[in-house]
């Protein structure tokens, strides 16, 4: 099947920015998997100013499950299956195989690339596919294919296409917040909106189109909705005292929010087609920071109504709610894994706050993380990594580390502080 990528899903701001957040990576996995991207046949008049295997080799190195051989390193620049020795490529340790060509397609701006997986230890041919994309989008281009071999070669959904929004909080020349999003590899960082008064907590729609947030702008805090394409913005009704904390069913049809218009802070539900809200829990302790299961069934959050921030869960239909954190005397901003058998959350062990995953069956938690301030954590819709906000000194930044604890990394930026990161949904799809 030929993925056509639509120019405009990934055109979202009139202008872009210079790239911000990097991913740098200070822990790769022991073993990782090599692989080989031979430069892909450019059969176009003018050459581009980056070359798709390059885009390729960096997405897949980017969170160290990968190590790609530079081209410089080969034996040989094979362009066909007739012309791979597989003996060279084993003699390289080389695991996988890619080569590809690039030529014009209906239009002047077209560009189809058909690509071809090898797996070398076994001398095969494991996927043969062909892509069409736009020549002033070659990134994104470059990034499904990228996601296409993650896929067959991991059998998980490749994250390269995703994005992540953040807030990013500047003094210079005067305090002001931005609500920025960003290619998963620092591309198109951008800001969406800003404001002098301080924005927080964002969060997706599962069509990836929108997202919610808090704003102060007003004098107080307010949900937000604003259509990421076309900037369009929508306050939902504002009610007395806290709104905050929005986040998408999968169905997008609600949000989960938190308001305090009735004395203490509790879940309600924000009905999006008829603007109405419905309380879901009633409870003279603080309940807060709610995340949908992915089925929409149910609703993690934290409360303190056993005495100190816990987590606990809801079922939306009957309101039966069963905590479930139990170690510790702080747990908070817990969010579902995308097969909704775990969560991931902030655990405090010794005065220390840490990124911690717990079986929801089981209950067995594992702390991740070994840094002090760690908080706000989101995690890939492929279930593999997780990205916080933390500490570096004094300075705000994000981090990240996959689920299995084996690779962790870092986004620095140049831009004052940054927090309260949110990852998108899949964005493309990367069927066959």
């Amino acid at each position: 099947m030929i993925l056509r990528i639509l120019t405009s899903l990934f055109i979202i701001y009139s202008s872009f920015l210079s790239s911000d957040l990097r991913i740098e990576i200070t822990k790769g996995i022991e073993d990782p998997i090599r692989i080989a991207i031979v430069p892909i046949a450019w059969n176009l008049e003018n050459p581009p100013r980056e070359y798709l295997h390059q885009i390729i080799s960096s997405d897949l190195e980017s969170f160290g499950e990968f190590v790609s051989l530079s081209p410089k390193e080969m034996l040989s620049l094979p362009n066909s299956e007739q012309e791979i020795f597989y003996r060279d490529w084993k003699l390289l340790d080389v695991d996988y195989l890619v080569l590809g060509t690039a030529s014009r397609g209906e239009s002047l701006q077209e560009i189809v690339v058909n690509f071809s997986l090898f797996n070398v230890t076994r001398e095969r041919l494991m996927k043969r596919s062909i892509s069409v994309g736009s020549a002033s989008y070659l990134n994104a281009l470059a990034h499904i294919i990228s996601d296409r071999i993650y896929n067959e070669i991991n059998g998980l959904p490749g994250i390269s296409s995703t994005k992540i929004s953040y807030i990013n909080q500047n003094r210079e020349p005067e305090q002001k917040y931005f609500l920025r999003v960003t290619d998963i590899d620092g591309r198109n960082d951008s800001s969406i909106f800003s404001s002098s008064e301080p924005l927080m907590s964002p969060s997706w729609s599962s069509d990836g189109k929108r997202l919610a947030y808090v704003s102060f702008e007003e004098g107080t805090s307010r949900i937000f909705i604003q259509e990421i394409y076309t900037g369009k913005r929508k306050g939902l009704k504002l009610e007395r005292g806290i709104n905050s904390s929005p986040n998408w069913s999968p169905s997008d049809k609600y949000l989960a929010a938190v308001l305090s218009k009735e004395g203490n802070p509790d879940i309600f539900r924000y009905d999006l087609e008829n603007d109405k809200w419905k309380q879901l829990t009633d409870h003279f302790g603080i309940d807060t920071e709610p995340d949908w299961s992915p089925d929409g069934r149910k609703i993690i959050f934290t409360s303190n109504r056993s005495g100190s921030p816990q987590i606990y869960e809801m079922n939306v239909t009957n309101k039966k709610i069963r905590r479930k954190t139990f170690e510790g005397t702080y747990n908070a901003r817990a969010r579902y894994t995308p097969d909704g058998k775990s969560f991931v959350f902030v655990h405090r062990r010794d005065g220390l706050f840490h990124i911690a995953v717990q079986n929801l069956r089981t209950g067995k938690l594992q702390i991740l993380t070994d840094t002090t301030l760690d908080e706000s954590p989101t995690i890939s819709p492929n279930g593999k990594v997780i990205i916080y906000a933390t500490k570096d000194k004094e300075k705000d930044i994000l981090a990240g580390i996959s689920i299995d604890g084996k690779t962790r990394f870092i986004l620095p930026t140049n831009s004052g502080g940054v927090r309260e990161p949110s990852w998108s949904p899949l964005l493309v799809s990367t069927g066959n």
